[in-house]
């Protein structure tokens, strides 16, 4: 299964050797998976070193780096030059999340490619410090290309690149929304979309991802501090209601009515910095840069993944594949998830946040590209009247703003229109 995080690697490889390889990202988006298939295909030999199963390479790593160093020469194949040989860490955050001493082995091993595979996404220890000698390229679930190019569609992500210069036949068009619907249930996470590709099992698809969400809170329960987890199983526990809400701000009320911001911080942060959850925070002004102008008391908190955001929700798939209109079976909070996995991958975007004014606006996301905010309309429809967006511009005055929907692509009147099966593209 091809992942675009391969053509990042291959960068790293061609221009950054001298750094290591730091590859982070949630439980199951296939991180390993992605650091082996580009291994076989750039190396004469990978070696992976799971820390989280060999235990014994973890104690020596931890109490005698020259036993280590001893114990990892064993595996190089003496037929193979330095340059050919890539030694990957799996799992690095069992080292209590500090990366110090396989840094120090590394540094007596010149000549040698190394790659570093954290389940999380937070910072670990020590990262800041070696800051200058890492490469560091989260993986997240699938985007809409990849879910293509997973199903051989590729083709039509021709298609899509075209519509910057020509019109796309409806037909084509039609494909293109009819995979977008099958993406919308089955979601980004490699399991799932390899059983799909391998089934076209919808119900297996839903079992599936229900044993998912049963894994995830087995790790949740498994490896949550103890004075937190409670609080971390209600907080995961909440987020559909949070995101069905009309104000998507997350409130701890939902969570337990008696809940106050300060007990349950720590709780939030241990899921966003594993993760499992996507923390969105609120600008209080449309100013660059954006940064200076958040709410860090307001914020939205997203799920991993559309695909167990919807299983969580209770939303039967092949039901939703039975509807004839896609943003009838889409929810609001589920396009915005979608559009939310989308934006974050995209190289021009750097940080989203989302803005309201009282009661009358709401702009989904906000993100600064060239000293210039773009804020980002989500819609299941085109309105003629784009209130939000046009609250904003006269309150702020900015130049583009993006509509995501199902329309054509088009620009008029500052406002671009972004299909959202093209949103890869932008």
């Amino acid at each position: 299964m091809f992942r675009n995080i391969i053509n990042d690697m291959a960068s790293w490889y061609e221009t950054s050797q001298e750094k290591v390889l730091l590859v982070k990202g949630a439980l199951g988006v296939g991180k390993t998976w992605s650091v082996q298939d580009f291994g076989s295909a750039f190396f004469k030999q990978t070696i992976m070193i799971d820390l989280s199963n060999d235990g014994f390479a973890k104690k020596i790593l931890q109490d005698n780096l020259e036993e280590f160093s001893l114990y990892v020469d064993t595996e190089v194949k003496s037929e193979f030059q330095k340059s050919e040989v890539l030694i990957v860490f799996d799992e690095v955050q069992v080292m209590d999340y500090d990366i110090h001493g396989i840094m120090e082995y590394i540094s007596t091993k010149p000549g040698y490619y190394f790659c570093m595979i954290a389940s999380y996404m937070g910072s670990l220890i020590g990262e800041d410090e070696y800051l200058d000698s890492l490469e560091v390229i989260n993986l997240m679930p699938l985007t809409f290309e990849e879910f293509l190019i997973a199903n051989k569609a590729q083709n039509l992500c021709k298609y899509i690149e075209k519509q910057r210069v020509t019109q796309v036949d409806e037909v084509i068009i039609q494909r293109i929304i009819d995979y977008l619907k099958v993406f919308f249930v089955v979601g980004g996470m490699p399991e799932i979309v390899a059983e799909y590709i391998k089934s076209n099992d919808i119900q297996g698809i839903d079992k599936l991802q229900k044993g998912q969400l049963i894994k995830y809170r087995g790790y949740i329960s498994k490896k949550a501090p103890k004075n937190i987890l409670e609080k971390v199983l209600k907080i995961w526990d909440s987020i559909p209601a949070q995101l069905t809400k009309d104000n998507r701000k997350f409130m701890y009320g939902y969570v337990d009515e008696k809940a106050r911001a300060r007990e349950y911080e720590s709780a939030t942060n241990w899921l966003v910095d594993n993760g499992l959850l996507r923390r969105v925070f609120k600008v209080e002004k449309g100013l660059v840069p954006l940064k200076e102008h958040i709410d860090k008391k307001s914020f939205e908190l997203y799920h991993l993944d559309h695909g167990l955001l919807r299983q969580m929700k209770g939303l039967n798939g092949s039901k939703l594949l039975a509807r004839t209109n896609l943003f009838d079976a889409m929810e609001g909070a589920l396009v915005e998830q979608m559009v939310l996995a989308e934006l974050t991958l995209n190289a021009n975007v750097k940080e989203l946040y989302f803005w309201i004014s009282g009661a009358t606006a709401r702009i989904d996301f906000l993100f600064e590209d060239d000293g210039e905010v773009i804020p980002v309309d989500v819609q299941s429809t085109i309105r003629t009247k784009a209130q939000s967006i046009k609250v904003f511009q006269q309150k702020y005055n900015n130049r583009m703003a993006i509509r995501i929907s199902l329309g054509e692509l088009n620009f008029s009147k500052g406002v671009l229109n972004i299909p959202l099966y093209g949103l890869w593209n932008f």
